[in-house]
């Protein structure tokens, strides 16, 4: 089955604000750079969709090798999301949303979760349970994208299943400075390595 991975991304400038707050690393620089370990991972297993408005990461993200859109106006996270679903769907490829925020993902993660999901929409959990990381969609079918508080749950609601066990490094995505140290413990990305070099307290994990 092929896959297409879409990650939805917002302007940096507005990217990350309870994060850039809690770092002393330039908030813009921050989120770019866990977006980039993210997709630079995910594209070692599949081709990757991202859906984003932002110049600065539409030329980084295309230089490692993603397909980068447009994100229609006032489509929000969903709406975006919907919109790479259908072109992911247009290219005979089966659509998964993954959040654009897991500097610690490897290649090898994505690939698990992935080869595990069957035939109906599956999702996986946040490491605090209550958010999603990955949502694949039902064979033949579009994204039906919950994202938002509680996404876990509302995913669970129409019809999402939940993987469990599902890899660590994929459910761990950094909204917080204690996020961040979690990560960190797992392996950051290079990306995320070189703008936080000597932000840490503890050494940054390779």
């Amino acid at each position: 089955m092929r896959w297409m991975v879409v990650v939805p991304l917002k302007r940096l400038a507005t990217a990350k604000s309870r994060l850039r707050s809690a770092v002393d690393a330039p908030g813009p620089a921050l989120a770019l750079a866990l977006a980039c370990d993210t997709v630079a991972a995910a594209l070692g297993h599949v081709e990757v969709l991202v859906v984003c408005d932002d110049p600065v990461a539409t030329a980084a993200l295309r230089q490692l090798g993603a397909t980068v859109v447009a994100e229609p106006e006032y489509a929000g996270l969903n709406g975006a999301l919907r919109h790479g679903s259908a072109l992911a769907r247009r290219a005979d490829a089966r659509p998964a949303a993954l959040t654009g925020d897991l500097p610690a993902l490897r290649a090898a993660d994505l690939a698990a979760a992935l080869d595990a999901c069957g035939p109906r929409a599956t999702f996986v959990a946040d490491a605090a349970g209550a958010g999603t990381t990955l949502l694949a969609a039902a064979v033949g079918a579009d994204l039906a994208p919950r994202f938002g508080p509680d996404s876990a749950a509302a995913h669970q609601a129409i019809g999402a299943v939940a993987l469990t066990p599902a890899p660590s490094r994929l459910r761990l995505d950094v909204d917080t400075a204690a996020d961040l140290a979690a990560a960190a413990a797992l392996g950051l990305g290079p990306h995320t390595r070189a703008v936080l070099a000597g932000q840490l307290t503890a050494p940054l994990a390779s």
